[in-house]
Order: C-alpha cells, then structure tokens, then sequence
C-alpha cells in the first residue's frame, strides 16, 4: 500500500524526479493499494476523474456519483469531497475478482502510482506546474523493471489533462475561500451546494471537458468577481 507524504516546496526540491528519470517498477496489479486504505489515505476524486470514468462506463455524471462516489467532509476548505465507495471488505468498489474494472482511466492518483505529483508557481513563468516525486510502497509490485517517468505518464495519458487538472484546482479554490467568506450557515449551504453543483455535477461527456471547467470557473466568478483566482 502506498505511504503518502506530505512534502513541502522545499523537501520537493530534494526529492523530486526529472521526466528523463528511470525508476525500477513492475505493477504485478495484486490489488493490494485498492483495498483497506486508510481513511486520511483514500483518493479524493476530481472532476477529471469523474467525467473519465462516467465517459469510459458511458454513464451521466449524476448517474455516477451516485453509483460509485460518497461524500466526505472537507475539512480546512470547507469543500465538498468525492472519493470511491468501498465494498463490505473495504476494498474500491471497482475492484473485481482482484482486478480494477475501469482499469484504463482509473483516477489519475491511482494511475500514476507509484509516483506523486505535486503543483507550484513557476516564480518565473508565473505559471502552475507539476513536479513529480515516488512514493513510497510495500505492495507486491517488483522492482525488476526499469521504467521512464514520461513513459509511465503517457501509459495513461495523464498529461492530456494537466490544463483540466489546474483549472478544477482553481474552481476549487474559490469555492473554498466562498465558504469560508460566507456570513451565515444558510449561505455556507448555499454555497456548498453550488461547489458541488460546479466541481462534479455540471459537466458533459460527450462535450470535451477543458471548455466546461472553464465555463464553470467563469461562472462562480462572474457572480463574485472579487473572489476570482490570485496566483500565490
């Protein structure tokens, strides 16, 4: 199972993986890392996720979450969280007979194991990028094969939605600084509803999905525009 760290800017710098790196990593798929996560450990789903795996089982986005997803509190953000609802045995819900069945766009954290991925503002740039990390495993992968970070991104096309990733980052965040600005617990439900209305529900499959998250954004910050993302 994998051991998650939280890691600083800092402590980043020291361990981070260029994309030309080799690591030495055969996912034997034992299933082990899908069963019995720790509560503080279990992935958090994002819009990305969702909409990939509702378009994969050709279900709606609703229809999805409702089948698959829990609610859990949010903590510090105030956020609505979605993560994958478990079988009796504590095991994803997607795991079958030992095998994930939505194997090929499983959520982007699962995908990338065993790397980790965090994002910071280039100080140049003053764009977000992702710096890239390995995790920490005991699981009954081996460590018989040399693999390429960029390699074991492009397995599942993981790049392809970094522009969606950043953007469902931003619509986040100003639905967290909402909720914590709201005057009253009528208006913190409101706008809890309206979070989760915007960060998983209001989306289509059959429409691609950069477009919509930035329409979504667009939304919640045409109603408060002073709440509209600052780069930090």
């Amino acid at each position: 199972m994998a051991i998650k760290r939280d890691y600083s800017k800092s402590q980043l710098n020291q361990n981070f993986v260029a994309k030309n790196t080799k690591f030495r990593f055969r996912c034997t798929q034992c299933g082990e890392c899908c069963r019995n996560v720790k509560k503080e450990d279990k992935i958090l789903l994002s819009a990305v996720d969702i909409y990939r795996a509702a378009k994969y089982l050709n279900l709606e986005i609703q229809e999805f979450i409702g089948n698959y997803c829990d609610l859990v509190p949010g903590g510090e953000s105030m956020l609505p969280l979605l993560v994958m609802k478990e079988h009796l045995d504590g095991s994803c819900i997607f795991l079958k007979k030992g095998k994930c069945t939505i194997y090929d766009v499983k959520p982007i954290p699962c995908s990338m194991f065993p790397l980790g991925r965090m994002m910071f503002l280039n100080d140049v740039t003053q764009e977000h990028e992702f710096h890239y990390y390995l995790e920490d495993f005991d699981c009954a992968a081996a460590k018989d094969t040399d693999v390429v970070v960029q390699d074991w991104l492009d397995r599942f096309e993981i790049e392809k939605y970094d522009e969606c990733v950043k953007l469902y980052k931003r619509l986040g965040s100003v639905c967290s600084r909402l909720m914590h600005e709201a005057k009253s617990l009528q208006e913190q439900q409101e706008m809890f509803q309206t979070a989760f209305f915007l960060m998983y529900v209001k989306y289509d499959t059959g429409e691609e999905l950069l477009p919509q998250l930035a329409q979504n954004l667009a939304f919640i910050q045409s109603i408060h525009p002073e709440n509209g993302f600052v780069k930090n």
